[in-house]
């Protein structure tokens, strides 16, 4: 066997595909018996339609693949018949602690969904809470703006003021320059 190099495994030894093609043949077709003649080319190539390429293939797996596949078919998704009988007495131990711990959440889950439950009171407070500190947030930021608005409308009402001021103070200098 080689090595890879440096600490590795060993590799497994290559063998051609044709040895373990005859010697798949040579196991179908059987014990070879005493006085058996070769056979001739015309026989092998028509038992080689039958094998596949591949030894590791096998027949099964071709006739599955040849199968048509349909999208309703039985063999696909089996379907799971419930055995469980009704009755609580046939049923063992495990059996009936299971059914009685299935049933046991779903009246919880109805519960639950009706708002009965301790666990559901606690989660519709917290939501209401949530909702009204939403409120409260948007009602804030709503003021915050509307006050920001306010106030730059102002700012711009001064600049634009002074700006009127300026022009005229302006005016006024290049007028009492042509006086003179």
């Amino acid at each position: 066997m080689a090595t890879r190099g440096r600490g590795g495994k060993f590799m497994k030894p290559k063998r051609g595909a044709k040895a373990r093609k005859a010697a798949a043949i040579a196991k179908k077709k059987g014990p070879v018996q005493v006085g058996d003649m070769p056979s001739g080319s015309e026989s092998e190539s028509s038992d080689d339609d039958d094998m596949p390429a591949n030894p590791n293939h096998t027949a099964k797996a071709a006739k599955m693949a040849a199968k048509p596949v349909v999208a309703g078919s039985e063999d696909e998704a089996p379907k799971k018949k419930s055995n469980k009988p009704t009755d609580m007495s046939q049923l063992s131990r495990r059996e009936r602690e299971a059914l009685q711990a299935q049933q046991a959440k779903q009246r919880y889950e109805k519960l639950h969904a009706e708002g009965k439950t301790e666990q559901a009171r606690n989660d519709l407070e917290r939501l209401q809470l949530v909702r009204q500190r939403r409120e409260e947030e948007s009602a804030r930021k709503a003021a915050e703006k509307a006050e920001r608005e306010e106030h730059e409308k102002e700012k711009a009402e001064q600049l634009a003021r002074m700006e009127r001021q300026r022009a005229a103070a302006a005016a006024k200098k290049a007028r009492g320059n042509k006086k003179k």
